[in-house]
């Protein structure tokens, strides 16, 4: 019997969370789409492309859109069992809040895995596509992955590159080249027209050299020079990329590389933890926003508790992403930042879902 029950609130609560994640991303890709149709007739972009550019963010809006898709469907469909008074029968058999809750992480668990995977191994292959599919098209072949310029550090030098290739080269390149007093002092700038990488080297060609001396500014030039970086083309595509879209391998590469160069890596580090830890913190929103479900519905209707428990789970969201910045800036370890906001909810989860009803 409690193999039939356990089945049945699994494919109920499985299927609402399948159904809110389909419609949470078909909105967010309309939206998306309506949003690309003013770049039709630029360049190259037309209905197609902007039809393929929708398609490739797809993947991405599926792993950002999940946890909410996860707190909708679990409320949803524990509110309508419970409406149906088909909770109450359940643990009238015997069955506790626990072990029905339980029952609805059970059906959650395999599709979370199939997120971190969608995540780990599609999504920034996917997103990069993106990019450099509308980059392409709009600029008419002159291909630039970012927009903006990208700056980062390496030892006593700021190194500028405006224009990341599809094809892996770099655009306007700059170096600005500190000495290791204090107040630093710049020493040296070179402006490189092109780079390429060869033989794991960035090959740089049209460089401008200028040297600022106490007494004089000298100017020189180099029609091509190898630049001794660490960065690697792997690297360049995500030092302007926000770190919380990066994947689990790509956060970990990319912490080797900023702490090779001496810098702080904390909000990466941090980030990374928060990705491993996600599949929880998934299930621990869902714990909390169940344990709105249970109880006597002449306490309050069961409208209120959906709309309660969709609350509760929106309101551990928002504070996790506000905690987070925090515990960085006050030196907190990473990993205890990560976990923290989660073990506290949980703890609540459980306390509420063992009190009497």
């Amino acid at each position: 019997m409690y193999k039939v029950v356990d089945k049945y609130v699994g494919r109920t609560v499985a299927g609402m969370v399948v159904f809110c994640t389909i419609g949470l991303v078909s909105l967010s890709s309309l939206i998306k789409f309506v949003d690309q149709l003013r770049n039709v007739g630029r360049g190259e972009f037309d209905f197609v492309s902007c039809m393929q550019y929708v398609l490739l963010t797809v993947p991405g809006q599926i792993s950002m859109f999940f946890p909410l898709g996860v707190l909708l469907g679990t409320v949803l469909a524990l509110g309508n069992l419970a409406s149906t008074s088909e909770l109450i029968a359940m643990q009238a058999l015997g069955k506790s809040k626990m072990r029905i809750v339980w029952s609805a992480c059970k059906s959650v668990i395999p599709l979370i895995f199939v997120i971190m995977l969608l995540g780990e191994f599609v999504v920034p292959d996917s997103e990069k596509r993106a990019e450099s599919l509308i980059s392409e098209a709009v600029s008419n072949g002159q291909v630039a992955v970012t927009s903006r310029g990208i700056w980062f550090r390496e030892g006593n030098s700021f190194i500028n590159i405006a224009y990341f290739m599809s094809d892996g080269d770099l655009q306007s390149v700059t170096r600005y080249i500190f000495n290791d007093s204090i107040p630093k002092k710049l020493v040296r700038t070179e402006s490189a027209s092109r780079g390429y990488w060869k033989d794991d080297k960035w090959k740089m060609e049209d460089i401008r050299i200028t040297t600022y001396a106490d007494d004089r500014i000298v100017r020189d030039f180099r029609e091509s020079d190898v630049w001794d970086i660490n960065l690697t083309p792997a690297n360049v595509e995500v030092v302007g990329v926000h770190a919380n879209e990066l994947s689990i391998s790509g956060l970990h590469e990319y912490i080797r590389y900023v702490t090779k160069n001496g810098q702080k890596a904390d909000r990466y580090i941090l980030e990374l933890y928060r990705k491993i830890i996600s599949p929880i913190t998934v299930l621990v929103v869902l714990l909390l926003a169940s344990s709105t479900i249970f109880g006597p519905l002449r306490s309050s209707s069961m409208g209120a508790r959906i709309v309660v428990g969709i609350l509760v789970g929106f309101s551990f969201y928002a504070v996790n992403e506000i905690l987070a910045p925090f515990t960085i800036f006050y030196g907190v370890p990473p990993l205890i930042g990560a976990i923290s906001p989660t073990l506290i909810v949980l703890a609540i989860a459980v306390y509420l879902l063992r009190k009497n009803t």
